[in-house]
């Protein structure tokens, strides 16, 4: 009679099993890494374009609060915001989108434009509007839509802001106050006088 070793190994049921359990884990950890780095592709467009619609945001804000005047006509949308400025060297102060909106200019008095966007960023929409409070303040509405500059479907992202900013400062005259209209306004009030004026 012939005796039989018995040999180690795997059956061919346990090496199926095997094979499928790491094909499965394969799949899934692909499947994890892939959806990771979607996420990541996207995420990195989302941050760009808050970082630039932050920076835009903040700019406007410091200037118009720095402005003497706020120049655009009340009521009327426009692509560019004029600011005076105190400081000959800044004035005129001029926020602005060009022709074809690829950026938001800045430019103030003679120096030359610098972009406050990049081309990772262009600009799908851009319109400020200044509406006047009788005896209050003059208000500042800017609308802006950026959109990030891809054509990978991944990083398709767009950003909306709509603010309103209020010019809040003393009085500067850079010109003569004049009212408008003859007899009607007064500077203080009778019950409160100046401590000094020099004129």
């Amino acid at each position: 009679m012939k005796n039989f070793k018995s040999q180690s190994g795997f059956s061919l049921m346990e090496l199926l099993i095997y094979v499928a359990i790491f094909t499965g884990s394969a799949v899934l950890l692909t499947a994890i890494l892939s959806s990771t780095g979607r996420i990541q592709v996207r995420q990195s467009a989302v941050d760009e374009l808050n970082q630039q619609t932050f920076f835009i945001q903040s700019t406007i804000q410091r200037l118009v609060r720095e402005a003497s005047l706020i120049e655009n006509p009340a009521g009327v949308a426009s692509t560019t915001l004029k600011l005076r400025m105190s400081s000959s060297t800044l004035d005129p102060t001029l926020i602005y989108t060009d022709a074809s909106n690829t950026a938001i200019y800045l430019k103030q008095g003679n120096g030359s434009a610098s972009a406050l966007t990049n081309d990772k960023a262009k600009i799908s929409s851009f319109s400020i509007t200044k509406y006047e409070n009788p005896g209050g303040l003059a208000v500042v509405q800017v609308d802006l839509t950026l959109a990030y500059n891809s054509t990978d479907p991944r990083k398709q992202f767009s950003r909306d802001l709509k603010i309103a900013i209020s010019r809040v400062s003393a009085a500067t005259f850079d010109s003569d106050l004049v009212p408008n209209i003859d007899n009607t306004y007064s500077v203080g009030i009778a019950s409160y006088s100046w401590k000094n004026g020099y004129f």
